[in-house]
């Protein structure tokens, strides 16, 4: 891909001219990776809101409530 084909050409990541607030990142992810797991039936899996053993992950309720 050439310079004037490229459809991100307009972008770039120079600083010059942008506020502070301008140059802020709004987000960064990290998302560990998954080893693979024999998943749950689809029906099990519907019933406890996850087809992976290891994410199955009951909600017991409660907490502080004041």
């Amino acid at each position: 891909m050439t310079e004037q084909n490229n459809p991100y050409s307009e972008y770039d990541d120079s600083d010059e001219g942008r506020s502070t607030g301008q140059r802020m990142v709004v987000g960064m992810a990290y998302v560990p990776e998954q080893a693979w797991e024999t998943p749950y039936d689809a029906f099990d899996g519907l019933d406890r809101g996850t087809l992976f053993p290891s994410l199955d992950k009951p909600f017991l309720g409660g907490g502080n409530r004041w």
